[in-house]
């Protein structure tokens, strides 16, 4: 099931997807301090005082960063402190294109104009990522939502971006200034933009959801610096900038080994806020093979790279998984990465073609282009939330269409934006995200009277959505019958007391989670388990759902005795 390698963050008894990493900056680290309330920033400083510099993260979920000038016992000290429940180290993660292969770029014929009227997508030969697949102009009838494009700025002054309304709120994770130039000495930014929203204007090349000043408009959002690397803290906060100003998909073709709880907790804060997420799963499948992060995450859509027609080293199987891109539990789905045509800035000439335009490849060039479908579905599904979009996403791949299961090679296979966009909307899972006890409403449990029984229909993944808790008061001797039923998968069920502030093995070790167990299943699914609790006290109890392999739709149903 997974190919890479994978590291238990807690003890707890189901296996968890996280990695170690590596300290974000030796010589001057930041560190994410997680508050277990809602402090404002005066509160914030007092707390910490004498720990370095504080500044916002994403505060609406007690979320702030501090960068200590004495880094040796700071993340102890910053533990100690009233209302700390985690310190983490900012972690460095690094752009996802490949470096410019030894071959030179191809000469393009001249093509008939076509509509769109751009030159580029009117020859299959540059633009094929627009041609070999199901992608068309009627697919972008209906306006779609921003995106934002989280890397290393965007070169508003390219010809493609130049006109009035295509970018709204562009923002610097790292200067806190409202511009957000491409620093990129790659133009790493500007290239990733064109993939997902360069407008048909009859100039250059055409983006999968193209760009107007009402549609699809791009959100520049500069994390990173020219050499491609970012920390956990800027990726964080242009994710709250993003959602702040109404993106609903948001791309980040970046990466690096290391989980992050924190992190972990934004994706969800924005998931909750009706945000996506789309990243690119990295470039080591000849090497590590690493899960990277943000890709790695619960709620992430992780993409990897696609190849061409032609027949290299790199890409043994026309139009199958890039060699390079790696492969394992946060690859999602299969996107066009290879010899993917679009725009830099003018000072960039690498695989230039003319100035403006150039090739690139890797998983940065294939994340684009999920995140431009994943618009599209928006676009033609409006209101729809980002568990049904991811639903469509993954069900109308090439493997999800044909009925075949995910794989770690290639997740639910290639993209195909024309089904995606014209698919029938699923049932919505209204509870996520619900990964842990502190995910849930204070006041959001089930509540039984009489013999009544109430039933639930979700989903889970071991690879996007492992965790589901659910609230269910009880009185003390109270009796119910907890049922789990599944066609596919391995999924696990345990009731946990009340007062369990996390019932994540993430979190809390094996030894808290037993001291927490009520009862659990005995057996794992497919089929239909049960088990019997008697309440030892009074309060709301916590159902947890973990998806242990693969993973699809359950039902849980709660009886009372």
């Amino acid at each position: 099931m997974m190919t890479g390698p994978v590291v238990a963050q807690g003890q707890g008894s189901s296996p968890t997807r996280t990695s170690p990493g590596r300290l974000a900056d030796p010589v001057s680290p930041t560190l994410i301090v997680t508050f277990g309330d809602r402090p404002d920033r005066g509160e914030v400083t007092r707390r910490l005082t004498g720990l370095g510099p504080v500044e916002d993260v994403v505060p609406e979920i007690g979320i702030w960063q501090v960068r200590p000038p004495v880094p040796g016992t700071a993340r102890s000290r910053a533990l100690a402190r009233s209302g700390v429940i985690r310190a983490e180290w900012s972690m460095v993660r690094t752009t996802s294109d490949l470096p410019a292969p030894g071959k030179p770029a191809p000469v393009l014929p001249p093509g008939a104009v076509a509509s769109p009227t751009d030159p580029f997508y009117a020859d299959p030969a540059a633009q094929w990522s627009m041609h070999q697949g199901t992608w068309s102009p009627s697919l972008t009838a209906n306006p779609a939502p921003t995106i934002a494009i989280l890397d290393s700025g965007l070169d508003t002054t390219h010809e493609e971006f130049r006109q009035p309304g295509l970018i709204v709120s562009p923002y610097s994770a790292i200067t806190r200034r409202a511009a957000a130039p491409d620093v990129s000495a790659t133009g790493h930014g500007t290239h990733v933009a064109g993939v997902a929203a360069a407008p048909a204007n009859g100039i250059g090349i055409v983006g999968v959801s193209p760009a107007t000043s009402t549609s699809a408009r791009i959100m520049p959002v500069q994390i990173s610096n020219a050499a491609g690397e970012s920390h956990d803290s800027e990726m964080m906060q242009g994710i709250r900038w993003a959602v702040n100003r109404g993106a609903k998909v948001i791309n980040i073709s970046s990466g690096g080994p290391g989980y992050q709880q924190a992190f972990q907790d934004t994706v969800n804060w924005a998931y909750r806020r009706g945000a996506l997420i789309v990243a690119s799963v990295g470039n080591e499948g000849l090497d590590e093979n690493e899960v990277n992060f943000p890709a790695g995450y619960d709620h992430v859509i992780g993409v990897a790279a696609q190849c061409d027609d032609t027949v290299t080293s790199d890409c043994p199987r026309a139009y199958g998984r890039a060699r390079f891109s790696n492969y394992n539990y946060s690859v999602d789905v299969l996107a066009p990465g290879v010899d993917i045509l679009s725009t830099v800035p003018t000072r960039v000439h690498t695989r230039e073609v003319l100035p403006g335009y150039a090739y690139k490849e890797g998983t940065s060039m294939a994340a684009p282009y999920v995140t431009g479908t994943v618009a599209l579905i928006m676009a033609s599904h409006p209101g729809a939330s980002p568990a049904q979009v991811t639903e469509i996403l993954q069900s109308t791949a090439s493997r999800g269409a044909r009925g075949l299961a995910r794989t770690s090679t290639d997740g639910w296979g290639v993209v195909d934006p024309a089904a995606a966009a014209q698919a029938p909307t699923p049932a919505d899972d209204l509870a996520e995200p619900n990964d842990d006890v502190k995910y849930l409403p204070a006041k959001q449990a089930i509540r039984l009277s009489g013999r009544e029984r109430r039933v639930v229909r979700a989903t889970a993944d071991f690879n996007n959505d492992q965790f589901d808790t659910y609230g269910l008061v009880m009185t003390k001797g109270q009796r119910v019958r907890v049922t789990i039923s599944a066609p596919r998968g391995r999924f696990d069920l345990g009731v946990f007391r009340p007062g369990s502030r996390s019932i994540s093995p993430r979190v809390v070790t094996r030894s808290q989670l037993n001291r927490q167990l009520v009862a659990t299943v005995r057996r794992t699914t497919p089929g239909t388990r049960a088990t019997v609790v008697t309440a030892p006290t009074s309060g709301r109890f916590f159902i947890s759902v973990v998806a242990l392999q693969g993973g699809g739709p359950y039902t849980l149903s709660v009886q009372r005795l």
